[in-house]
């Protein structure tokens, strides 16, 4: 009920703005189908941080726990806060370091968190009381981010095991280099992981054999089977896409598509400037529409005069600089109205505007372009999926 909700709340500001993100839950469904059939019995946790990767943080949180997600993950203490309020009640994990003045909260919301270091450890103790929290013991096996080296992790592991304060949910790590086939160093890593697992689990402690030991992202569920463990936590690959580009399989689609509305339609002359700096001229007389989205709404502005987009089933060329809210697209001879539908970025595989193809075009991760998107957009919900 509170997934509907938000979907028609969504659906009501569509019609407000003349530009929107379409996230089709069906396919986000069948995409967790997939990766639930490769992992097998492991536990799933999808990340969620960052706004659910610019998909929306609650709507898909709560779609996620509809489908029988087993965890979420965020990145920071209010993301988890904020969707406890929204009624998110399975499992969420807080991956980011935690600070003094958020231990009542973390602790109050029920959420879980990461125990990186001895600091960390006795900031909690000092706070804690006669409380009691669910924690993560984060290990470093080679990102070099965050996380306790692995050879003082069963240090750390026993100090946290002697305090009642904290229940043990978890051991983790990080995969540094898992979107690449064959990287030698993944195995280095796995295998660091494994050994300090083993060790643990000669631990005498009742709750060394029960923990939950997790370190695959999106890479490492696709390239390296050795490296599930307990549960994955692939982001990418949840949302449709594969670690990198070439490598689609089965059902994973993307579940993202940005569209928007010709706001404005012109006709110029030859050998006339476009947009801001007059970096692109028209050779002949022409037809310009505009389209109202920019970088102020997070379309990156390196794709100007090098990315396409779609009018009518036909693709044409970006025309100067996009501008923070705005830019236009000379469509030559060809016909289009104020009010036609322009797809920005599409859900097809091989396509001209396909996420990966634009990441190339701007030079940056697909997550990145993702994460730009903000709330200025509307987003759109559908439970049924558009034919692919």
């Amino acid at each position: 009920m509170l997934m509907d909700m938000k979907i028609a709340t969504c659906l009501s500001h569509s019609s407000a703005h003349p530009s929107w993100i379409e996230i089709d839950l069906e396919q986000f469904r069948k995409n967790l189908a997939v990766i639930r059939h490769r992992i097998g019995e492991r536990l799933l946790c999808l990340p969620v941080k960052a706004n659910a990767y610019g998909h929306g943080l609650v709507p898909m949180s709560l779609a996620a726990q509809e489908m029988g997600v087993d965890r979420l993950a965020v990145s920071c203490l209010n993301e988890g806060v904020e969707l406890r309020g929204a009624g998110v009640h399975i499992p969420i994990l807080v991956f980011g370091a935690i600070h003094e003045d958020q231990i009542d909260a973390l602790i109050d919301h029920n959420l879980e968190f990461s125990i990186s270091s001895h600091f960390k450890a006795d900031l909690v103790l000092a706070k804690i009381g006669d409380r009691r929290c669910r924690v993560h013991v984060e290990v470093d096996t080679g990102m070099h981010r965050t996380g306790v080296r692995p050879e003082t992790a069963l240090t750390l592991f026993r100090k946290l095991s002697e305090q009642s304060a904290f229940e043990i949910a978890g051991v983790y790590s990080h995969l540094a280099t898992a979107d690449e086939p064959n990287n030698s160093f993944v195995q280095t890593q796995i295998d660091l992981f494994a050994t300090l697992r083993r060790q643990i689990e000669c631990e005498k402690t009742g709750g060394s054999r029960s923990l939950v030991w997790h370190l695959a992202n999106s890479g490492g569920v696709y390239f390296y089977p050795d490296s599930y463990f307990d549960m994955v936590r692939p982001g990418l690959l949840c949302y449709g896409l594969m670690p990198i580009p070439g490598n689609e399989e089965g059902e994973i689609r993307p579940i993202f598509s940005l569209k928007a509305r010709i706001s404005y339609f012109k006709v110029v002359a030859a050998d006339q400037g476009v947009s801001y700096g007059h970096l692109y001229r028209t050779k002949k007389q022409t037809r310009i529409v505009t389209v109202p989205i920019g970088y102020g709404d997070g379309y990156p502005r390196a794709l100007f005069n090098r990315a396409s987009v779609k009018i009518r089933g036909k693709l044409y060329p970006i025309a100067g600089c996009i501008c923070m809210d705005q830019f236009m697209v000379d469509i030559g001879d060809d016909e289009a109205y104020v009010g036609d539908e322009v797809t920005l970025i599409d859900c097809e595989k091989d396509s001209a505007i396909s996420l990966w193809h634009l990441a190339r075009l701007a030079n940056v991760d697909p997550r990145e372009i993702f994460c730009r998107f903000n709330d200025r957009i509307p987003k759109i919900y559908n439970r049924k999926s558009s034919p692919k």
